[in-house]
């Protein structure tokens, strides 16, 4: 079930975790905050599916901020509200459920 202000319907949201879990793979560091994520990927990250995972969560979940360092392969992701940290802790959940995930 999607968090309370996401508009993704369940297909969409099992979709957007998949593309976490994929993204995960290549993540070499996850910097868990309590109200941040900031994620590096190694130089194999697959651009392309990172720059759709990161425009699809614009346009869900706008209580997300969410920055991209290309240069350093650097993804935050953070919230104001502490009461999305589910929401937080679900993207952080399917990161780390990658299979073969470095770091």
């Amino acid at each position: 079930m999607a968090p309370a202000g996401c508009t993704l319907d369940t297909r969409g949201l099992d979709q957007q975790l998949d593309r976490y879990r994929r993204l995960g793979t290549t993540a070499v560091s996850i910097d868990e905050q309590a109200l941040r994520l900031v994620i590096t990927f190694s130089e194999d990250v697959d651009v392309d599916l990172l720059r759709e995972t990161v425009a699809i969560e614009r346009s869900c979940c706008g209580f997300f901020a969410l920055g991209y360092d290309a240069a350093d392969r650097r993804l935050s992701i953070a919230i104001d509200d502490p009461t999305r940290g589910d929401a937080l802790g679900a993207l952080l959940s399917a990161l780390r459920a990658a299979p073969s995930r470095a770091g």
